[in-house]
């Protein structure tokens, strides 16, 4: 039995009733998740009336089947893979931007050798996540006019670091911010990283940034929810980018083995990228979904702008004192 049909076939047998709301993420606890955490620590969700747990996956694909068969409601995709999953006819949406896409690319070590070019994967072993990383990699090399029996693919999920150093892979896809950091890090060398959204002339490396989404059904059935669950998390946003030290003392606390100065440092790099509004971005979303179509991962037609939407997407800021003037000056002045 598949993740999918065991999933949906456990939603559907549970007879066990929870006030809890799960929301799972899209990877193991790390700095990238620090706005959650924050807020759930504050008790922001509670105040929502949400009782959140927050689950792990060591896998990001199983995200997709979970919250595709209704097993969780809601959680954390990246862009391209929602895309992927409105093709196989899973039906979720995007409600919000976590993370807007830190530079990705070809990690390597730079004492070993050079990446300058496509050209230079000749005779080397490319380390890649799953699937679209692999068909990236394959469409690079056809561009660049490199065979592809030049070099060697293997697939090593997101322990790319740990296979670079068992020396599994020469060199393979990783995050500026994250794997790159790790990797100079732990070996105490200079990372190199060969940026796959440069190669591709794509303008915004956006296709892997982190959205909240939520099955289309729990969407429709719990608008409210989801409302206080965005409230909950533009609170937590705001505090982490208003005060990353405290930030990030909230999330070592909910999580203490982050509380190291590796994960320290991935979350001060990590910083800049959260997204301050949380909104869909209708660009990226357009430049994603051509650059899929052109990847030929989409077998399916369909608009790429039906697939999310800003409803739930409080207004950016979070007070901490009400207003002089009712509702504020400016409306008082549009009264008039």
């Amino acid at each position: 039995m598949n993740t999918m049909k065991a999933a949906s076939k456990v939603a559907r047998t549970t007879s066990f009733i929870s006030d809890r709301t799960t929301f799972l993420l899209n990877w193991y606890a790390n700095p990238y998740h620090t706005p959650i955490f924050v807020a759930k620590q504050k008790g922001w969700f509670e105040e929502e009336n949400i009782n959140l747990a927050v689950l792990e996956t060591t896998n990001p694909s199983d995200v997709t089947e979970i919250i595709g068969a209704g097993a969780v409601p809601m959680g954390l995709k990246a862009m391209i893979h929602i895309l992927a999953a409105k093709d196989r006819g899973i039906h979720m949406t995007s409600f919000g931007t976590l993370l807007d896409e830190p530079p990705t690319g070809l990690i390597y070590d730079k004492t070993k050798f050079d990446l300058k070019s496509f050209d230079d994967l000749k005779g080397k072993r490319v380390g890649y996540i799953g699937h679209f990383g692999k068909v990236m990699v394959e469409d690079l090399a056809k561009q660049a006019g490199v065979p592809l029996e030049s070099f060697e693919t293997v697939r090593v999920g997101m322990n790319i670091t740990d296979a670079i150093m068992r020396g599994v892979v020469d060199t393979g896809i990783g995050f500026t911010n994250f794997q790159k950091l790790e990797l100079e890090q732990l070996t105490g060398r200079e990372a190199g990283l060969l940026r796959i959204d440069e190669l591709n002339g794509l303008g915004c490396c956006c296709f892997c940034s982190i959205q909240y989404v939520a099955h289309n059904d729990y969407l429709a059935n719990n608008p409210e929810k989801v409302a206080g669950f965005m409230r909950a998390v533009r609170r937590g946003t705001d505090f982490t980018i208003e005060n990353p030290e405290l930030a990030w003392e909230e999330m070592t606390i909910a999580n203490p083995r982050l509380r190291t100065d590796l994960y320290q440092k991935i979350y001060q790099r990590t910083l800049p990228y959260f997204s301050r509004d949380l909104l869909n971005v209708q660009r990226d979303w357009e430049k994603v979904g051509q650059f899929c179509k052109h990847l030929g991962v989409l077998e399916n037609e369909f608009d790429q702008h039906s697939i999310y939407t800003n409803e739930f997407v409080p207004s950016m800021g979070t007070p901490e004192v009400m207003p002089v003037t009712e509702g504020g000056i400016l409306k008082k002045a549009a009264s008039a």
